[in-house]
């Protein structure tokens, strides 16, 4: 009997662990629409002491791009952190760049031309973002 317990207790968990890392970045409305979600998270933007643009780092997170929408100017680089164990990707909706990012993986791209860039995770399609690059 112990066994069963010790068995039913391990299921039991590992039921909880799989509802807990459902996708809750965006949440579903009465009309059937999705609401973005409510948390607001502001990059963080260093100097390059070596010359270069400024580096704006997004964290890749709770399975979102945090931030999702981005503005910066031209000859900043964008440097994507995955925090999450599962392997997502950034890849622009334009073809410019495609990288995969296993967890812990990091990946830059510098946007030198003004313009809007919209990219997405190849692997789960929820998650989007856009970077506006200003002149």
């Amino acid at each position: 009997m112990n066994r069963r317990l010790r068995w039913m207790v391990a299921v039991s968990a590992l039921s909880l662990l799989v509802a807990a890392c459902g996708d809750d970045t965006a949440a579903t409305t009465t009309a059937g629409t999705t609401a973005a979600p409510t948390t607001t998270i502001t990059a963080a933007t260093t100097t390059n002491a070596g010359g270069g643009g400024d580096v704006t780092e997004i964290d890749v997170s709770g399975f979102a791009f945090r931030p999702g929408d981005l503005t910066i100017t031209p000859g900043t680089t964008v440097h994507w952190a995955n925090q999450d164990a599962a392997t997502h990707t950034t890849s622009s909706d334009d073809n410019l760049w495609n990288q995969s990012l296993a967890g812990g993986a990091t990946f830059e791209f510098t946007f030198e031309t003004p313009g809007t860039y919209t990219y997405h995770c190849n692997i789960h399609p929820s998650m989007t973002g856009t970077i506006t690059v200003t002149s």
